[in-house]
């Protein structure tokens, strides 16, 4: 056994606590970064060194002023390298001015850095959940043995973050001192296991509050509260429900309109009823979107391409109805009402619920958010103008139920979360991360009720019996139109995506402009016949309803299906031509470039050394500006003595914990 501080490391590399030499009469607090750019697009980060969002800031002062309530100051403060956990510990100190002496220094330790998650850096949760399946997913990210492809085990953090704890803390706790650490979610949970005495197979991932100052009893009461049966099972619940949501949506269609065509309702349900149910859903739906958006820094970060792309295509699709529209090509006589439904259906914004497609799918959020925003406000406007010159036969007032929506179920509870937000940051996280699966279900229950209301009580009948030729023949022809109309939205959003490729920012934003552009926004689109009945063929009228909102409902499940399997086999791709080097092989590549026996390298052959590791995994060197980025990127973290050189120990030590960083930063730039 070797034993190291207050540690004991065992031969299978795991560490068990030990009583201190001392009582320890100091105090030390563990801070989470605030909310980064990567946790608002719902991606891992690992090693990439992102910063805080307007809202981390936010949460890195709520943090300062926790410390200042305690009226705790610290004789020593540690902080991970990375920036996000730096600009939250500056952030902090400021506003807490808690340091016992103004030039008490702030000390940057990698041992307390975020876990690295390998080839999943930069990518998003939920399509690794469904690449990976639920039970993969947990097994891999967040079992104590199991790692994602050249990342880290939980086992290795415990270790590494241990040996920081005894190392670097106990020390001032023994002589009275107060400590403050500032670092990572993935640090701090096998950190509050081994404070628990525990070993790391006792691991579960607890999903910290961001920007908290938490004592040491406090990570532990935390760790034992969220390891608890009903803790764990409302995670899990929230994570489902997350991830099998829109199938969900798809289940809960299908079960209404069954129902409706079983129970042989022709009434459906009361209008005002429909309405109050639509609106309530929707505003709980958005509520929690909200929680999870800021919308006042989202404009800032919407790139003008994208939103010249999205506003581009948005006015093209209305040129073209606005032709068919006024030449009079779709509409001779009130039988054709239909027609110039359809050509609405294509010129309607994108649904509202379009920033939960984004975060599902691996999009950027921000266009989503803002863009669905923007355009839901505008066009309601100009089809009324529209409407107005053409005067047809259709329900204009109808749009009175989508202003309801949009104030009600959108504008209301969007800005009672965003108020939250500014208000308790810490708190509104935390309710969101733990109670989100109630939007879910309430976007759910919408689909169901939605289902039962659009759907025919005769669809078996006339699908498959034909007891009324001209009813049957409304049926097949609306789903006919039906799928010409869903096809080409989906055409021109393939189309914008081989288009835009190296256009816009990154990827992200391509999958965002993709979902803007086939996401049509229903009920503002059912709203607008909602109350026509006078019409000779009013069965093409119902069933345009129902097939559209098949369409908004269900095709969903085929695009996220699509989207699964692409990303699985990049991952599979990646994980086959990605693998974790190991200790040896640095030292060999070391060797053959410290030609002088130093034992240690300076920056260019750092440099160097990182282009041979790039040969022998991914095949191919990166630029030399990428290169000489990393290679300075390692430097200000290893070359503590500012010596200009690395020696072998220190280069070990970083590649034994974080693999291939010179491999993940330069992927994660390549994929947005």
């Amino acid at each position: 056994m070797e034993t190291t501080g207050n540690s004991i490391t065992t031969p299978s590399g795991a560490s068990e606590r030990v009583a201190p030499a001392k009582p320890l009469t100091g105090q030390v607090y563990f801070v989470r970064h605030g909310e980064s750019s990567s946790n608002e697009r719902n991606i891992f980060a690992g090693v990439l060194d992102v910063g805080l969002t307007a809202f981390g800031k936010l949460q890195a002062r709520r943090a300062g002023l926790d410390i200042q309530k305690k009226g705790i100051k610290f004789d020593a403060v540690y902080v991970s390298h990375m920036r996000r956990a730096r600009q939250t510990c500056e952030i902090a100190l400021d506003v807490s001015q808690a340091r016992k002496s103004p030039d008490i220094p702030v000390q940057i330790d990698h041992r307390i850095s975020e876990r690295s998650f390998g080839i999943f850096a930069g990518r998003n949760l939920n399509l690794l959940r469904l690449a990976l399946g639920y039970e993969g997913f947990e097994e891999m990210l967040h079992s104590h043995n199991e790692a994602p492809p050249a990342g880290e085990r939980i086992s290795q953090v415990y270790n590494r973050a241990a040996n920081f704890y005894t190392e670097r803390v106990v020390p001032h706790l023994e002589r009275g001192e107060n400590v403050l650490v500032v670092c990572h979610q993935y640090v701090l949970e096998p950190l509050a296991v081994y404070l628990s005495n525990l070993p790391p197979t006792a691991y579960h991932h607890l999903k910290l509050p961001n920007g908290k100052a938490l004592s040491s009893e406090d990570l532990i009461n935390f760790r034992n509260q969220e390891s608890s049966g009903f803790a764990a099972q409302r995670q899990k619940i929230n994570d489902q429900a997350i991830l099998w949501g829109i199938v969900f949506n798809a289940i809960a269609f299908f079960l209404g309109a069954l129902f409706r065509v079983i129970t042989n309702s022709a009434s459906g349900i009361p209008s005002n009823l429909f309405v109050a149910v639509i609106v309530g859903c929707l505003a709980v739906s958005t509520f929690y979107t909200y929680l999870d958006i800021d919308f006042a820094a989202s404009s800032r970060k919407v790139s003008s391409n994208v939103t010249y792309l999205v506003y581009g295509w948005m006015g093209l699709r209305w040129l073209v109805g606005l032709f068919l529209i006024f030449s009079g090509m779709v509409y001779q006589s009130p039988g054709d009402l239909y027609k110039v439904l359809w050509v609405l259906f294509w010129m309607v914004p994108p649904a509202l619920t379009s920033p939960v497609l984004s975060l599902l799918w691996g999009g950027n959020v921000y266009p989503a958010a803002v863009l669905s925003r923007t355009l839901s406000v505008i066009a309601p406007i100009a089809l009324v103008g529209t409407l107005a010159l053409v005067k047809l036969p259709i329900n204009v007032a109808g749009l009175n139920f989508f202003y309801v929506i949009l104030i009600a179920g959108l504008a209301i509870p969007g800005t009672l979360a965003q108020l939250w937000r500014g208000k308790s940051p810490v708190d509104s996280n935390r309710h969101s991360k733990e109670w989100k699966f109630i939007g879910v279900f309430a976007v759910v229950l919408m689909a169901a009720v939605t289902g039962f209301q659009f759907a025919p009580h005769t669809l078996i009948a006339d699908l498959f019996i034909q007891p009324e030729p001209q009813r049957s023949l409304a049926c097949l022809q609306q789903l006919a139109v039906a799928i010409m109309i869903f096809v080409m939205m989906r055409l021109f959003g393939v189309l914008t995506s081989v288009l835009s490729q190296g256009k816009l920012g990154n990827n992200a934003e391509t999958r965002d402009a993709y979902i803007l552009l086939v996401n049509p926004n229903f009920f503002l689109w059912a709203a607008l016949f909602s109350g026509i009945t006078d019409v000779p063929n009013l069965a093409a009228l119902k069933y345009a309803g129902f097939w559209g909102a098949l369409g908004f409902f269900c095709i969903p499940v085929i695009e996220q299906i699509l989207f699964g399997s692409a990303f699985a086999n990049d991952i599979l791709r990646e994980t086959m031509r990605s693998s974790r080097m190991a200790v040896e092989d640095i030292k060999k590549l070391f060797h053959k470039l410290d030609e002088d026996g130093s034992n240690a390298l300076d920056e260019g052959e750092i440099k160097e050394l990182l282009g041979m590791i790039e040969d022998m995994t991914v095949g191919e060197r990166s630029s030399e500006e990428i290169r000489s980025y990393v290679a300075g990127y390692l430097m200000n973290i290893l070359d503590r003595d500012k010596s200009g050189k690395v020696e072998l120990h220190e280069l070990e030590e970083y590649v034994s914990t974080y693999g291939l960083v010179a491999d993940l930063n330069i992927d994660a730039k390549q994929r947005g």
